[in-house]
């Protein structure tokens, strides 16, 4: 159904909220809170990492510090979700490329997926190294739009948080919001799905 695919990493292709809700539980806790874990989850998912650290009033670079430290000291790999790379196949298969955009690494990023060997599938990674503001701000989608000549009525941004939705918006193209758990009620995006053979049969449609 389109060409172009802009991927969020985590949360939508990789499962790894519960790796990163615990360094972020824990890190609160270092800082003398006792945060409710479902209550991060929500903030997390409706907005962002940098509302957490607002809500506790916390300097968000240093929390961002402690966080990634804490984070990393977790043993477990993220892993992707069921029909991932099957759903980045049926992209290729249909003439289209895929793209990541990332609030994680470059580096770790194209770790994980080499690791289940679907780096293959991916044309750009765009990360923190590119220095564009974050999600929601829509620069770094205009970034692949502008380099790759997309067109935006054939492009789509795929996310699990209201950010990506707002972010594909923004930069004026389709958006899918990737809703697995029935968590946020009020996104407005082109197509809401709650699994990855949902967003394949977008893509075979």
């Amino acid at each position: 159904m389109y060409q172009s695919y802009i991927w969020d990493f985590d949360g939508t292709l990789y499962d790894s909220y519960p790796i990163m809700l615990k360094a972020f539980v824990k890190t609160l806790k270092e800082y003398g809170f006792d945060p409710d874990p479902a209550e991060i989850y929500y903030i997390l998912k409706e907005s962002s990492s940098k509302e957490v650290a607002l809500k506790y009033n916390l300097d968000f670079k240093e929390f961002t510090r402690k966080f990634k430290a804490n984070e990393a000291l977790d043993e477990r790999l993220p892993v992707s979700f069921s029909g991932t790379k099957e759903t980045l196949t049926a992209v290729c298969e249909q003439g289209g490329k895929n793209y990541i955009l990332t609030h994680r690494d470059i580096f770790s990023t194209q770790e994980l997926l080499e690791r289940e060997g679907i780096s293959d599938l991916i044309t750009e990674i765009v990360g923190p190294e590119n220095n564009f503001p974050r999600k929601p701000n829509p620069t770094s989608l205009l970034y692949l739009v502008d380099k790759y000549q997309m067109d935006k009525k054939q492009t789509v941004m795929i996310g699990d948080r209201t950010m990506d939705v707002l972010a594909g918006k923004g930069a004026g193209v389709k958006t899918i919001f990737y809703d697995i758990e029935n968590l946020l009620k009020a996104v407005e995006a082109d197509h809401v799905t709650h699994s990855m053979k949902e967003i394949e049969q977008i893509i075979q449609s």
